[in-house]
């Protein structure tokens, strides 16, 4: 009888453990909020930079970048101020903007500007084009892993910003690229 006792009480943990796992999960997804969040066409987005610059001044004060969304989007969470990711609500345009401070060198800091890809396994390789909308002036490049993949690298002043976007042709999402640097400018946070 003892035995049995002892065998009982593993028995209901495994089978509470067990409900705990199916049960508690969509529980917490009902009760957490939702990490996207819905933008109208033309809503202000201001990135904190990071970098040098950011963090020890220098002669220009600028550290952040502020854009108007291009279209209706969806801006996903990224839990960082320097980066942001919005998705058409179709789900078809996907744009990806991140800044950094402290740009001394554009020809130097440009295929850096890259390497964050690069680590996250994006191939990303300039294409020879060169981009110059509103304040800022930088390259293009290509991302020939992803329909239609473009991106950007491009500064105004010390402020550096890297652009990518994919969607249904290459010429879409360059003209997102350019509608957003077309309406970026270069802030003060």
């Amino acid at each position: 009888m003892a035995r049995l006792v002892h065998s009982v009480g593993p028995a209901l943990a495994a089978v509470g453990a067990l409900a705990v796992a199916l049960v508690v999960p969509p529980l917490l997804s009902d009760a957490v909020p939702a990490r996207v969040t819905d933008l109208a066409e033309g809503t202000g987005i201001t990135l904190t930079a990071s970098g040098i610059g950011a963090v020890h001044g220098g002669d220009d004060p600028a550290n952040a970048v502020f854009f108007r969304v291009p279209e209706p989007m969806r801006r996903q969470a990224t839990g960082d101020a320097s980066v942001v990711i919005l998705k058409s609500e179709d789900g078809e345009r996907r744009l990806s903007v991140s800044v950094t401070d402290g740009i001394t060198d554009f020809a130097t800091a440009a295929p850096r500007m890259l390497l964050p890809l690069r680590a996250a396994g994006v191939a990303a390789r300039f294409d020879g084009g060169v981009v110059d909308e509103g304040e800022f002036h930088g390259l293009t490049c290509e991302l020939p892993d992803k329909p239609g993949g473009v991106c950007a690298v491009a500064t105004s002043g010390d402020v550096g910003v890297t652009l990518l976007a994919t969607g249904p042709t290459r010429e879409a999402s360059l003209q997102l690229i350019a509608e957003v640097l077309g309406s970026s400018k270069a802030v003060e946070a």
